[in-house]
Order: structure tokens, then C-alpha cells, then sequence
């Protein structure tokens, strides 16, 4: 990671990293990300999921993963010297999970939404937990993340503003259209193997999968 890059980061609140995780430990993770899968159910607590108005079931996401997965953490190994350069201060992991975004043939829960993550920021989640700013999300692509598959949008620079929220019965605190305009979000496409980071203040969001591939994303969130 360059001083640009840091720099960058500080200003816009996210940066990519085209070539951040060595193959071999990919495709341990995407092993791994299969066999969470394959041991999951919608009675799993460690799962998030819900109905689709189709009826059908939808994963969001499986934590914690980090325990379970060598890969995972020797990733999370890697990762964290170039977090520590972005907070400028020692970091320590305080969140890890997988997001799926797929239909899986579980028998369908009660709750009942669709497939696009609203735009929201991270920090308002890790607040509410007791972490303290600044906090730095951390997403390794398994797969390649294309507009198609739902990668994440971003809102450059609202990290360094006040950004309201609503809070909503079923998806929690999400930021109002009118605080995150479409026109000025960034799609933050990238193969598998890249490394997204972002400040968790930053506003993001994700549209549906539409592209008949796997979507995978293992997040990692580190606090100071």
C-alpha cells in the first residue's frame, strides 16, 4: 500500500487492492465458505437468512467464521499490517462473517424482504456495540464481484460527514436516499482475490445478485 493510497483512503474512505490475497489461500477460503454452506440450516444462529417474495430462502451471511477457518485467519494475518497503516494505530479483529447472497434450498423463515442490501453504514451496527471510531471493514472477494453480482456500492467522502439514519423494523438503521443520491455512488468492481477496505462511516450498499455465480465476500472488521 502506497502513501497515495492512504491518502486517498482518508479522503475518499475506501480503497482496492487488486492483488491482495495469495491463490493459495483463496481457494482454501472459497473451500471452506462451501463446507459453512454445506453444515448450515436456517435454524443455524450463526446464519442470516430470509423468504424471498418468491418464496424462496436467501443467505445473506454466516459468522463467526475465523475460528473454524486456518485460511481465514492466516488472511486476516495479512491483512491486518495494512489496516494498521490506514488507522495509523495497532488494530485488533472484532468482526468476521462470510456474505453469500444466494438462494439456498432451506425451508423458508417468516421473514419475508428482498435481495438489495439498503445503504447503511457499518459504524452505525459497531456503535451500537460498543466500538468506537475509527473502525476500518475489511472485504476479500472469493469470487469475482462485478455490477451484476451485487458488488458494493460506495459513497465517496460520507465518512467525513454526519449521515443520518432511520431506523427500520427488519434491516435495522439505514441511511435516507436523500443523505446517499444514486448518481454519486461507485461500484467497487474487482476479481476474486482482491481486497476492498473501507471506514466503517462510510454509506454503502449492495444490489441483487444477477449474474448466476457465486458472490462471496469474507469480512473482516478491525477496531483500534
Amino acid at each position: 500500500m502506497t502513501p497515495d493510497q492512504v491518502r486517498l483512503f482518508r479522503l475518499d474512505g475506501f480503497t482496492v487492492l487488486p492483488t491482495g490475497v495469495l491463490p493459495d489461500a483463496l481457494a482454501r477460503m472459497r473451500i471452506d465458505a462451501q463446507r459453512f454452506l454445506d453444515t448450515s440450516g436456517p435454524d443455524d444462529p450463526a446464519a442470516t437468512c430470509w423468504r424471498l417474495p418468491s418464496g424462496e430462502t436467501y443467505l445473506l451471511k454466516i459468522k463467526s467464521v475465523i475460528r473454524r477457518s486456518p485460511a481465514a485467519q492466516k488472511i486476516a494475518g495479512e491483512v491486518q499490517p495494512q489496516v494498521e497503516r490506514l488507522l495509523g494505530t495497532p488494530a485488533r479483529l472484532m468482526d468476521d462473517k462470510i456474505t453469500y447472497k444466494q438462494r439456498v434450498p432451506w425451508e423458508p423463515p417468516d421473514r419475508v424482504l428482498d435481495e438489495e442490501i439498503r445503504k447503511h453504514t457499518d459504524a452505525a451496527y459497531y456503535h451500537q456495540r460498543g466500538f468506537g471510531d475509527p473502525i476500518i471493514t475489511v472485504a476479500v472477494c472469493l469470487d469475482d464481484c462485478t455490477a451484476e453480482s451485487g458488488a458494493v456500492r460506495v459513497w465517496p467522502g460520507t465518512h467525513r460527514r454526519d449521515v443520518p439514519h432511520l431506523q427500520t423494523q427488519l434491516q435495522g438503521p439505514v441511511v435516507p436516499d436523500e443523505a446517499a443520491p444514486d448518481d454519486s455512488a461507485m461500484i467497487l468492481e474487482a476479481p476474486a482475490g482482491s481486497v476492498l477496505a473501507w471506514d466503517a462511516r462510510l454509506v454503502h450498499s449492495s444490489r441483487a445478485n444477477r449474474s448466476g455465480h457465486l458472490r462471496r465476500l469474507l469480512i473482516l472488521g478491525y477496531a483500534r
